[in-house]
């Protein structure tokens, strides 16, 4: 694995919703897996896109849960480049901040 890519930190757990987003950003940049919040009511998938400083904050919503993800070494627009493939097409993308 190149240097700058893949996980970062420790912890390891990822909802069924956010393994696919994550499998795909860990190619280009440096994915931090964050806080799972259960219990969420959701009518479909939906990834949210915001930019930090430093990095881009992506939260996964399914019908159970929210996931938020810290994405290192990725700009918005590559983001939108990597999310918009046809992997993800079931999943309702938004970019905020634009």
């Amino acid at each position: 694995m190149a240097k700058g890519r893949g996980r970062a930190g420790t912890h390891t757990t990822v909802t069924d919703a956010a393994r696919p987003v994550v499998d795909l950003l860990e190619k280009y940049g440096r994915v931090s897996r964050g806080v799972i919040q259960a219990r969420v009511g959701a009518r479909r998938h939906s990834i949210k896109v915001m930019a930090l400083e430093g990095g881009l904050r992506v939260t996964v919503v399914s019908k159970g849960s929210r996931q938020e993800l810290h994405v290192y070494g990725i700009t918005v627009e590559q983001a939108r480049k990597i999310l918009t493939s046809t992997d993800l097409a079931g999943y309702l993308i938004n970019f905020t901040g634009e």
